[in-house]
């Protein structure tokens, strides 16, 4: 099902229907006003201001990575200012655009799974020493995003609570193999 566009914003939403986070950014249509095409046009030197992929149209501003002068159709500003099409496409794909960053690691997930996996007798408690790292940056990913950090906490308190179960466990196997009695066959004189 399509979300409604009214209930989407920038930045960490709840889908409506599943109640899982999310992170979006909303894009601003421009308004196109079809009277208002400039024609490139050459100045009084003699020099063309026509956008560099639409000899046809005037330039409007130039790319901030690039400096290629762009018309208003390749105009890409998602806040970070203006850059051409294949600009964009470079900076959004190597993760520098913050506006328009493709993926997240959601750091809490990762501490809640591990969380669930060490209570699991099969584990024994050793995903839970990842799931501390995890519980850490979500806790720091959390207030960040200006969340709530409670659940965060009580995470990291139950994977601690599973490394010390799987340390008193790791110290009580030593124990009982250090005092285990040797079998030695007794032998008669």
């Amino acid at each position: 099902m399509p979300l409604a566009p009214e209930s989407l914003r920038t930045g960490i939403s709840t889908c409506q229907y599943c109640r899982r986070p999310f992170e979006a950014t909303v894009f601003e249509a421009r308004e196109r006003v079809h009277d208002s095409v400039q024609v490139a046009s050459e100045t009084p030197d003699g020099v063309a201001t026509a956008c560099a992929n639409h000899p046809g149209n005037a330039a409007v501003t130039s790319c901030q990575r690039c400096g290629l002068f762009i018309c208003a159709l390749c105009d890409l500003n998602v806040g970070d200012g203006s850059h051409c099409p294949t600009c964009f496409d470079r900076v959004r794909s190597d993760g520098s655009l913050r506006g328009a960053a493709k993926r997240r690691v959601d750091y809490a997930m990762l501490a809640r799974v591990c969380a669930l996996l060490g209570l699991a007798p099969c584990f024994y408690g050793i995903p839970a020493v990842l799931g501390v790292w995890w519980a850490i940056k979500g806790i720091s990913q959390r207030r960040n995003e200006g969340a709530s950090t409670a659940g965060m906490i009580f995470v990291l308190i139950v994977v601690l609570l599973e490394v010390l179960a799987l340390l008193a466990l790791i110290g009580f196997m030593i124990y009982a193999i250090a005092n285990t009695p040797s079998a030695t066959p007794a032998t008669s004189t």
